[in-house]
């Protein structure tokens, strides 16, 4: 699907345990012509991430086993240089001040607010991906 801020190049990774969420992301970012990879759990998300390959991770705050928080800290803290530089946008019901900028200073680059708002989301992950 042609379309202007799509990358041929671009995996959106989305990490998040209600699959329902899932699977209307991944609907909504692929028909905008972004590649998506849905994960539901870390421990698959980690054996499968790359920090090397383009484009951004999506992660939910709120996770059992690893937070969003804790999952940036690890990525970030990956030793590879392109781990410091991937693009990672919380997706969370935490919506205030704090929480954003508890998200940010865990390494993050964005925060959304859920429920999303898949125009400002889509807006976001543009930023990111040019």
């Amino acid at each position: 699907m042609s379309n202007s801020f799509a990358k041929e190049d671009c995996l959106i990774r989305i990490l998040d345990d209600d699959q329902e969420l899932l699977e209307a992301l991944e609907f909504a970012l692929t028909n905008k012509g972004w590649a998506c990879k849905c994960y539901s759990d870390a421990e698959t998300f980690f054996k499968e991430l790359d920090p090397q390959q383009p484009g951004c991770l999506l992660l939910d705050i709120q996770m059992p086993v690893m937070n969003g928080h804790d999952a940036t800290k690890e990525i970030r803290a990956l030793k590879r240089s392109d781990a410091t530089k991937i693009p990672i946008i919380a997706m969370t019901a935490n919506a205030f001040a704090e929480d954003e900028k508890a998200a940010l200073d865990a390494g993050m680059n964005a925060h959304v607010a859920k429920p999303l708002d898949i125009d400002l989301l889509k807006k976001v992950i543009k930023q990111y991906t040019k």
